[in-house]
């Protein structure tokens, strides 16, 4: 009986210490998706911008002027397609952006934020 205890609790220190680097592995993939959606968010945002200044930058015209409502369609249907733009391929900015400060977690003691 004595024989069978010892590796018993050998087995088990292993098995936390295996759970532990799986955990560790998780956090680190759900960093890292975070990371990723926040960049394409930030993104989206910029596209956003883009569009809603060339939108401004032209002159309205036409038979009759744009309602209220036909505004606000407008800029939710230019938020959800520039959504769309950036989370597709997008420009690159969020790839770079994701690089860059993907680095710089990784460059501080203990690869955490501060």
């Amino acid at each position: 009986m004595k024989d069978i205890m010892p590796a018993a609790i050998g087995f088990q220190q292993n098995r936390f210490s295996v759970d532990n680097r799986n955990e560790d592995r998780f956090s680190a993939q759900v960093k890292n998706k975070k990371l990723d959606e926040a960049c394409k968010d930030f993104e989206a945002i910029m596209l956003n911008k883009i569009m809603s200044s060339m939108r401004d930058s032209l002159p309205e015209g036409g038979l009759y002027e744009k309602s209220y409502g036909e505004k606000i369609f407008q800029s939710m249907l230019d938020e959800e397609l520039t959504r769309q733009m950036a989370h597709g391929k997008g420009m690159g900015l969020a790839k770079l952006l994701y690089e860059e400060l993907s680095k710089k977690e990784s460059s501080l003691p203990g690869g955490e934020p501060q």
